[in-house]
């Protein structure tokens, strides 16, 4: 299978997953906040925060991986192979055990000065924030496994790994729904062990169908390479623990300034985003170890190309939902939820217009990381999300509305993009021109000119499920026509054609 084929059948099977869960995210979301109340709910989020923020620390740790992996499979040897996951795997556990030192300093603080809990809640909340220090231990020494599987480019096993991980988080929602007693402690706990399944499924397979895999823990004399991944690593960790600590303490200053209903509202819109945001992570998940071994095997124009590729079709995809959604989110959220917290609507919002904003640079930050040069980079985009905790402190103190936290994001997002482009020029002799031209403008402009056409129509209706309907239709039909025929490039529309009719070929063979 050449990579063009490889990159679109993994592409498809991504997708089918994310719309299973999707859907499947929706009734777990809302069966959690009915089970749970606002106040309880509210306080898991806060307590619990770590865990929806271990997606990016987790995909940061991939990241290294999957690019050391991409490029020892791209050499052919099978011994570096090896000796690359197992060193790896080490690393992993030795960053495990002090995530677990870090959380429980952490915790104490945290519960001793800051957070603001009821009192008949705090025993539990306490408890679960123990259940999920376990959780990310267990989540941490996964992702050598993960990056195996997508550095084989699996992604069928991955996609029903994370069809049955989210099957298992419906079932503990409906029990939920059903049982009594402390439902925090319950949830906490099962989510717990929904974690440990997880992760012993995937050791098995891995062990059983790739050769580099062991059960034994073994450790590899080679210096050189320790050393590269754990510098490599320890740079991505930093730029993601100040991401992890930009949403966490975003929940912490909320809470200190406005009480945990607020958190409530805050985890509906993280909620929402993560879903929405589910719908682009297919092409990412399919051009990523394309990308790392594209450079390993020293092919950069390839590299870079399949980085502008990524901008433009990544953007399209998450626009193409994120912004009739976010039109329609009062609607939306009043009949998902039924009782929606207060500023969960505009949070929403702001989310998805954050996500949207970095997806159009995102990929340079990946094009970085597949070509090993992150020191300097990461020092900056690390260091810019903890300035924006300090400015939200002292909006918050200076009165303003919880909404202001998400300006200050924003604008720490605007100075990311520039720095990205920056880097990506710097680094990588990548044109900031070109990515505009080639992947930014031929998305946004056919994004603009629908969104001003649906606006038009969302501002002359009445709220409902007609208007719903109509404005997703007229959104989805107008923005991919405009976006097919002005905004990729005749080769790419040939590629897309040719796809179609391969098929619908296969379609018309079998029936």
């Amino acid at each position: 299978m050449n990579n063009s084929s490889r990159v679109i059948l993994n592409t498809s099977i991504v997708y089918i997953q994310l719309i299973v869960n999707t859907i499947l995210g929706l009734f777990i979301t809302r069966f959690i906040l009915q089970a749970l109340g606002e106040e309880d709910y509210g306080i898991y989020m806060l307590v619990a925060g770590v865990v929806t923020m271990l997606n990016v620390l987790n995909s940061s740790m991939s990241n290294t991986a999957m690019r050391y992996m991409g490029h020892s499979l791209g050499s052919g040897d099978i011994e570096n192979t090896k000796k690359t996951f197992a060193t790896t795997m080490n690393i992993h556990f030795f960053l495990g055990g002090l995530m677990i030192l870090v959380l429980e300093i952490g915790g104490w603080v945290m519960f001793g000065f800051f957070l603001n809990i009821p009192e008949a809640k705090l025993f539990s909340a306490k408890v679960i924030y123990q259940f999920m220090i376990v959780t990310t231990f267990i989540s941490i020494i996964s992702v050598p496994f993960d990056a195996v599987i997508n550095a084989h480019e699996n992604m069928l096993f991955f996609s029903l790994m994370n069809i049955l991980e989210c099957v298992l988080k419906l079932l503990l929602a409906v029990f939920l729904l059903l049982g009594t007693g402390d439902l925090l402690i319950v949830y906490g706990f099962f989510t717990m062990v929904i974690g440990v399944v997880m992760r012993i499924i995937k050791q098995i397979y891995c062990t059983r169908h790739y050769e580099e895999v062991t059960w034994k823990i073994k450790v590899y004399k080679d210096k050189g390479l320790t050393k590269s991944i754990l510098s490599f690593t320890g740079w991505e960790l930093f730029a993601s623990l100040a991401a992890i600590c930009q949403g966490q303490l975003r929940s912490v200053l909320m809470n200190m300034f406005f009480g945990v209903k607020i958190n409530a509202a805050e985890g509906i819109g993280s909620r929402v985003n993560t879903q929405v945001n589910m719908v682009s992570i297919g092409v990412t998940r399919a051009i990523t170890p394309q990308m790392n071994k594209a450079e390993g095997a020293e092919n950069r124009q390839r590299m870079l190309f399949l980085a502008k590729t990524g901008i433009k079709f990544t953007t399209f995809i998450f626009s193409l939902l994120a912004v009739p959604f976010a039109l329609e989110a009062k609607f939306i959220l009043g009949v998902w939820l039924v009782t929606v917290p207060e500023y969960a609507v505009i949070f929403c919002q702001f989310a998805l217009a954050l996500q949207l904003l970095d997806k159009l640079t995102w990929q340079i930050g990946n094009a970085i990381r597949a070509a090993g040069r992150i020191k300097e980079y990461q020092i900056v985009s690390g260091s810019l999300p903890i300035i924006g905790i300090v400015v939200s402190f002292f909006v918050f103190n200076a009165g303003y509305s919880p909404v202001s936290a998400y300006v200050v994001e924003m604008c720490m997002l605007c100075v990311m993009m520039l720095v990205r482009f920056g880097f990506g020029k710097w680094l990588l002799n990548l044109s900031p021109m070109s990515v505009i031209k080639e992947a930014s403008l031929p998305v946004v402009i056919p994004m603009i000119l629908s969104f001003i056409l649906v606006l038009i129509v969302h501002q002359n209706m009445v709220e409902g499920w007609f208007r719903l309907l109509i404005v997703f239709s007229i959104f989805m039909s107008t923005y991919t026509i405009v976006f097919y025929v002005f905004g990729i490039t005749k080769d790419e529309r040939m590629i897309l054609q040719n796809i179609v009719n391969s098929l619908l070929a296969k379609i018309r063979s079998k029936y």
